[in-house]
């Protein structure tokens, strides 16, 4: 019946006479453009549509300036629109000058950092957001655009525009809403309206886009950074849904813990802030905003929304209430939670929603609501904000000068060279200055020898270098004393040279000046006055061919391009060339190779390439910086490339869009097998098949756990995604494994090929209370069987991320090797949190399961992890070439 007053809805919008109006000053409204209201029910504007109401909104003003930022993975730009006065935005370049002046404050006395704040603008980030299921976000940026620039001659708003700058983007995220969109509109009216999109909203990572704020793996990210140091706003504001329900929109403060390296003064200033919204939602009869609570917390420093905090920023995100998509829905008091039944006031709930209609058009003013309230506040405060930011680089410099680490020394002499240019290259394109020795010099007793990296604390943005580099503790916080853990909201763990296999000296003892004389800064220091540039993605050239990232990359960043390994080279002269998996790059030299017609055999624990030119050897070792030797000859066990597969559920999987993303970054070729595909023997596609982390696989009969990529929606799947495996697709990919074929099952997905294939393996902390065994999103070290081809270049002990991880034992009739294991006793975390170390002692972290004639590989952890551990991803390289 619903259904029916929906077409019948949509039939009269059709045939109805629609008004669409343009304001009396010739300015384009939304719903001109669009032929409906942002957030009217059952419409959603696509992100074409909310770039072409920019842009004519940006011609038929002078409030508004559109500007290009860079273009996203599937091509589209990226645009911000600066919105302000005429006369602010004729001194545009000032006023950036003055951001960017305060926001690096060495050589800037107090005295002149009060006169630049009074002369000065603020500048606030603002958009639409980046997770493109929560859809009120990017519907209510054209409004937001609208009413700042139709309401001039209202006091508030003009009090914004000439005291602040507004960055305003549609989204961040302009790939997802266009997919999002258009799933929608197509699927409105029909049972499919709340279906699920078929894909990742955003290219490879879906809802993890929203993680990547200090590995910058995605263009997207790239491009928000570089924009983000160009122009050095005060104030990032993300939108997001859906809070806790019932309330209607989550604010700061944020839940604990928060991340212990944050600057006060801006965690201090994102309270005020979000205590600002929620007096903006009471004063505009919008009840139900909340703070706090145990929900969002604020210790992962991944966050987009929350990374800047840590480069004196004050960076935040909010949560409006979402049903699904623009359907609306009506809620009744019996929806509500037990303890919520009785609307009673609560100090950081004062005003209760009352149930009812929930309309994503209520979303969409909410969120106007907040971004109103946030650039009021920027307006009144705008000498304090600018004030504060100085003031919070100046106590991070201050701080790396009275207390350690006073530096981080990362020797250029790695285990994997290329993986601290990696490290390195991120940091400072984030903003981070890293310096090398000119010559040998000695700090604090240690010898550290010319070309080690040196990054000092006594800089404006160190408390990011202390986040990512330094080993976390999370808190252990409990629901109750003795009872379950309160969960992290994301990782409780992630330093990044446990993570990547980086060795990374902490300097516990201040620079001495000799020290200081060697140090050459790669790049230039901050410029306070430049043009602004977009970030330029090109794919078509590789700036820099032996880092992960193609194209620009990195490389539009003067010091981070300046960051390189030392020169590749082949030690001996003899036409076969050995190159050592310890270096991730071999296996972009053995890909290469085989692509190249080259033959391949596993000699000693390397990669003995022949039949390749001096030539070629010379130039894949130069491109990828390896270290390599040439030998005269190679005894051992031939090579041939197999054929690889990549399980993907239509329902969308974070872990396999980071896998396809890790795999075609180091030249893997594979093939993308859905769950049709195993009506048919897969032996004929494939000979080795990855099943990703959060991948289920749907069968006939059993829960259909759906991936965790961020579709949304929760209604019928169209035929065409819907397929499960029946009894006769699960006995063929059984004989698939049987007959010689290798299955690779990346942490959780362990679980469902021990159960199908019955293997003689068990998961010991299966069923286990929290308060028994907790070990979520942290990293732990295991020893490792170097010898067996799966764990090759791997060092004996390795550190390993897990993030509610199998933890294995075998049983009777088990035929295999064990490939990683838990020490004997004491406690294997290295960072993160642990509950039940007793779970781990001397049980299995990664098996070798033999089953009839091949393979099933079982990791108890995440090799690829978001793109982060580069220490493990020849794991899933291994793995990926590993058959019979």
């Amino acid at each position: 019946m619903r259904h029916l007053l929906v077409k019948l809805t949509l039939g009269l919008a059709l045939t109805a006479p629609v008004v669409l109006r343009g304001a009396g000053n010739g300015l384009p409204t939304p719903d001109s453009v669009f032929g409906f209201r942002p957030g009217a029910d059952y419409k959603l504007a696509t992100y074409d549509q909310s770039v072409d109401y920019f842009k004519k909104v940006a011609a038929a003003t002078k409030f508004v300036k559109l500007v290009e930022a860079g273009t996203t993975t599937q091509g589209r730009t990226m645009y911000f629109a600066l919105v302000s006065s005429p006369d602010n935005l004729s001194k545009i370049d000032r006023y950036r000058e003055i951001a960017r002046r305060l926001a690096h404050p060495l050589n800037v006395s107090e005295s002149e950092a009060r006169q630049l704040a009074r002369e000065g603008r603020a500048f606030v980030h603002i958009d639409g957001g980046l997770h493109s299921t929560e859809v009120a976000g990017p519907q209510h940026t054209p409004q937001l655009l609208y009413d700042l620039v139709s309401g001039t001659a209202d006091p508030t708003i003009k009090s914004i525009l000439d005291n602040v700058v507004i960055m305003l983007w549609p989204t961040i995220n302009p790939d997802g809403q266009q997919m999002v969109a258009e799933w929608y509109m197509q699927n409105v009216g029909t049972p499919y309206e709340l279906s699920g999109l078929p894909r990742l909203y955003q290219e490879y990572v879906g809802h993890d886009n929203n993680r990547d704020a200090y590995m910058l793996n995605m263009i997207e990210s790239r491009v928000v950074e570089h924009t983000w140091r160009q122009w050095e706003p005060q104030i990032v504001y993300v939108h997001h849904q859906s809070g806790p329900f019932p309330t209607r929109i989550w604010l700061p403060p944020f839940s604990e813990p928060v991340g212990v390296d944050a600057p006060f003064l801006m965690s201090r200033e994102v309270n005020m802030i979000g205590m600002a919204i929620a007096k903006g939602l009471e004063e505009h009869g919008q009840v139900g905003a909340t703070h706090m609570g145990t929900a969002f917390d604020a210790w992962y420093p991944g966050y987009v929304d929350y990374a800047p905090n840590f480069k004196n920023v004050a960076a935040f995100w909010t949560e409006t209430a979402l049903y699904q998509y623009a359907t609306p829905h009506e809620y009744s008091i019996n929806d509500f939670p037990q303890n919520m039944r009785d609307l009673r006031p609560q100090s950081l709930y004062s005003s209760p929603w009352t149930p009812g209609w929930w309309r994503l058009r209520d979303a969409v003013e909410y969120m106007e609501t907040a971004s109103m309230s946030v650039l009021e506040y920027a307006a009144k405060y705008k000498e304090s904000l600018l004030l504060d930011r100085y003031k919070a680089g100046r106590n991070q410099i201050a701080a790396g000068m009275e207390r350690a680490p006073y530096a981080y020394a990362i020797p250029q002499a790695q285990r994997d060279p290329v993986a601290a240019v990696e490290l390195l290259r991120r940091l400072a394109f984030g903003g981070l200055r890293v310096y090398h020795l000119s010559a040998d010099t000695s700090i604090g007793g240690r010898s550290l020898v010319a070309g080690t990296w040196l990054i000092p604390t006594d800089q404006e943005f160190a408390a990011m270098a202390r986040e990512v580099l330094d080993v976390q503790h999370y808190p252990d916080l409990r629901q109750y004393p003795g009872g379950p853990p309160e969960r992290p909201y994301d990782a409780a763990a992630w330093t990044l040279p446990l993570q990547m296999g980086v060795d990374v000296v902490a300097v516990d003892t201040p620079l001495p000046d000799d020290a200081r004389q060697h140090m050459k800064l790669l790049g230039t220091m901050p410029e306070p006055r430049i043009k602004p540039t977009m970030y330029a993605a090109s794919v078509k050239t590789d700036a820099a061919p032996f880092d992960s990232v193609p194209g620009t990359g990195f490389d539009s960043d003067a010091a981070a391009a300046a960051i390189v390994p030392a020169a590749g080279r082949i030690t001996g002269s003899g036409p076969i060339l050995m190159v050592d998996p310890a270096q991730n790059n071999a296996f972009r030299a053995i890909n290469r190779a085989w692509q190249q017609g080259a033959t391949l055999s596993r000699v000693g624990g390397r990669f003995a390439i022949s039949n390749l030119s001096s030539t070629t050897q010379n130039d894949l070792v130069t491109a990828l910086a390896l270290q390599a030797d040439g030998v005269s000859s190679a005894s051992g066990s031939p090579m041939t490339k197999p054929r690889l597969g990549v399980f993907a559920p239509w329902s969308g999987s974070m872990d396999e869009g980071w896998t396809r993303w890790v795999l075609e970054d180091y030249g893997f070729s594979f093939t993308t097998i859905r769950p049709e595909d195993f009506k048919s023997p897969l032996a004929d596609k494939v000979d080795v098949l990855i099943l990703p982390d959060d991948a289920r696989v749907p069968v006939a009969g059993a829960p259909s756990g759906r991936g965790s990529g961020g579709r949304g929606g929760g209604g019928a799947i169209r035929a065409e995604y819907a397929y499960q495996l029946n009894a006769d697709d699960l006995q063929r990919f059984e004989q698939f494994v049987r007959g010689g074929g290798t299955l690779v099952c990346l942490s959780n997905a362990s679980t469902f090929a021990i159960q199908q294939f019955k293997l003689p393996v068990r998961n010991v902390v299966a069923g286990l209370r929290p308060e028994e065994f907790f070990l979520r999103g942290s990293i732990v070290e295991v020893t490792v069987d170097t010898h067996h081809p799966v764990m090759a270049g791997m060092p004996e002990r390795a550190n390993v991320f897990v993030d509610t991880s199998p933890v294995f034992d075998s049983e009777d009739g088990f035929e295999g090797a064990v490939l990683a294991r838990y020490q004997e006793s004491g406690s294997p975390l290295r960072s993160g949190y642990l509950i039940g170390e007793k779970y781990l002692n001397g049980r299995a972290a990664a098996v070798d399961v033999r089953l009839g004639d091949g393979h099933v590989v079982l990791l108890g952890f995440r090799p690829q992890w978001r793109g982060q551990p580069f220490g493990t991803f020849r794991v899933l390289f291994n793995a990926a070439l590993y058959t019979r």
